[in-house]
Formats: C-alpha cells, structure tokens, sequence
C-alpha cells in the first residue's frame, strides 16, 4: 500500500512539472505607430503562439481600422471618413463605436477629451515634423471645426457634417484596441497574459509568482513608484512621451482645446481601471481636468489616479498606494 502511495504521489509530481504554465513573449512594431509586447504564461510554446497570433491579428485589424493616415483597400476606414468629410460613410462596425465611445468622453471630460480636434491635432503634429511652432491664427482658425456635435452617427453611417472637420482618435483608440484584443486572448483561454501596447497596460490572472509589476516612469527619468495589478489596465500620460524644442522650450502632444497649446497643469498621470478603454481616456482626461475635477471623473468609474505636478510633487487618489 506504502509502494502504491509513493508511485501515485510520484506521478502526481510528474503531471505537474508538464502542466506548469512557462513565460512566452512577442514584441510588435507594425500596430499603432508604437511598440507592442505580449507576454503570457502557457502550458506549451504552440498555446502561446496560438494566442499571441491572435492578439496581433486582432490589434492589426483594429490599427487600419482605426488608422487616419492611409487607406486599406477594401476598408471604410477613419482617413476614409475624414476624407469625405460632408458625406456620409459606412465604416466598420468597431469604428462606429469608437466614435460613440468618443462623444461619451467629451461630456464626461467636460469637453477636454474631444475627437473632432483633428484639424489642430494635425497642425501641431505637422509643425512638429517640422520643427516649428503653429501660427496663432491658423491655430484659431482650425479651432472652429472641432464641434462634435457635427459628428453625426445614424444607423450604421456616418457624417461629419462640417466638410473641414477631421477626426483623431489618439486619445483612445490604443487603449480601446488593447481591452479587444485582451477580451479575444481571454476567450481563447488565456488565462495569465498582460498586453502593453505603447505603454496601454492590460492583465489577465496572475504570474506564477503574484500579480503582474507595472513599473511607473518619473518624468524626469528612472523609476516613480511600482504597481501591482491582477485584471486590472494601467494607462499613463504624460508629456515626457512624444514632445519637441523650440528655442529650448518643450511642447508635448497633448493638446488643452481651450488654449490650443501643449496642457500644462500636470507632468504625467497614471489611471489604473478594470477597463483599458477607460484607463486610457481617463489618463488623457485626468491629465487635462484640475486636481478635484479629475478625482471625481476617477471615482466615478472606480478607478485610482497618480498625478505628477510640474513641480515635482506626486498626488493620489486614496486607493492608488494600495496597489503599490
């Protein structure tokens, strides 16, 4: 009976070893203009190709959807609806919601997070190219074909009523296209994974050894703080990202659209939320918003906020150390 008992518990053991999930990672640059990672824990190098196929097929689609630079043949895409400003278009289905999504942010935002800015979005991104600061009045001028509300969705088409407004969806579109394509790694069976696109942080479950570490940059350099996080997005904004000089004065990417110039309340915010969607509108929103303004926008989706003012000093929301 003792010999039994040993050769059970043996093979017990064994069965174990072969089932224990191993760490697997991709890396992509093809998708969001950005770098993206997938890492995952899987029972054998076959699952996780399976899975990590998935998730670039998936954030691919999405990426030309989404895309306001080129055209795909065949494909309805954003530059598509942008380039028939006046005229009615019938994208896919998940661009559709993306723009619903993204009026549902500008009165959430109280207008800050608006969409339709595309036409001073791509002055600064131009003049960014270029090295060059916006002319006032051209910034002025484009500022008066931002009104969303000429965002006209009906059925499955859509309008934008004014024929020079454009649309960009930088705000939220990585993040919204990392929490679809985590919801497809989940369904396949992925059940510890965490998907970083361009910095748009989502898990699934744990690491063998506990939840997933997402480190948080210091605008000036090195590491911030550290979070520890198990389902849960973690989104940062901030503008040591993506800025330029001019005549030794940095100007960033994230647009105020009541001044039309780089927002300069906050040096970065960090939004941990149970959706990727959210986190990511909520960190361009927080980073934007007052102090109060953005807490309360955070409470109401249950999320936690890190603030780093220009001054160096760092604000929490009350929850947020509970993750650290």
């Amino acid at each position: 009976m003792k010999k039994l008992l040993c050769v059970t518990v043996v093979l017990l053991l064994l069965t174990g070893c072969e089932a224990y999930p191993k760490r697997f990672s991709a890396t992509y640059t093809d998708v969001f203009d950005t770098v993206t990672e997938f890492t995952a824990y899987c029972g054998s190098e076959e699952e996780f190709e399976a899975l990590a196929g998935a998730v670039h097929g998936e954030l691919k689609r999405l990426h030309e959807i989404f895309d306001i630079y080129n055209n795909y043949e065949g494909l309805d895409n954003a530059k598509t609806l942008n380039d028939a400003a006046g005229q009615t278009v019938f994208p896919p289905e998940e661009l559709v919601g993306l723009i619903e999504a993204g009026r549902d942010w500008y009165s959430l935002s109280g207008g800050k997070l608006n969409i339709a800015f595309g036409t001073v979005l791509s002055l600064w991104h131009r003049c960014r190219e270029e090295g060059l600061l916006p002319d006032p009045e051209e910034l002025s001028e484009r500022a008066k074909h931002c009104d969303i509300s000429l965002v006209d969705v009906g059925g499955e088409g859509v309008t934008l009523a004014d024929p020079v407004m454009s649309l960009d969806f930088g705000a939220i579109a990585k993040g919204y296209a990392a929490q679809k394509a985590a919801e497809l790694a989940a369904g396949m069976g992925g059940e510890s994974f965490a998907l970083s696109v361009g910095g748009n942080v989502v898990t699934r479950g744990r690491k063998p050894s506990g939840k997933w570490e997402i480190g948080i940059q210091n605008p000036d350099g090195g590491l911030l703080t550290t979070v520890k996080v198990s389902g849960e997005a973690v989104v940062t904004s901030g503008d040591y990202q993506r800025f330029y000089e001019v005549d030794g004065v940095k100007y960033h990417h994230i647009i105020d659209p009541d001044t039309l110039y780089p927002a300069s309340l906050w040096r970065s915010v960090t939004v941990i939320a149970e959706n990727s969607a959210d986190a990511d509108a909520l960190s361009t929103s927080l980073f934007l918003l007052p102090l109060e303004d953005g807490k309360a926008l955070a409470e109401k989706f249950g999320a936690e906020a890190l603030w780093v003012s220009p001054d160096g000093g760092v604000v929490r929301t009350e929850g947020f150390s509970g993750y650290e």
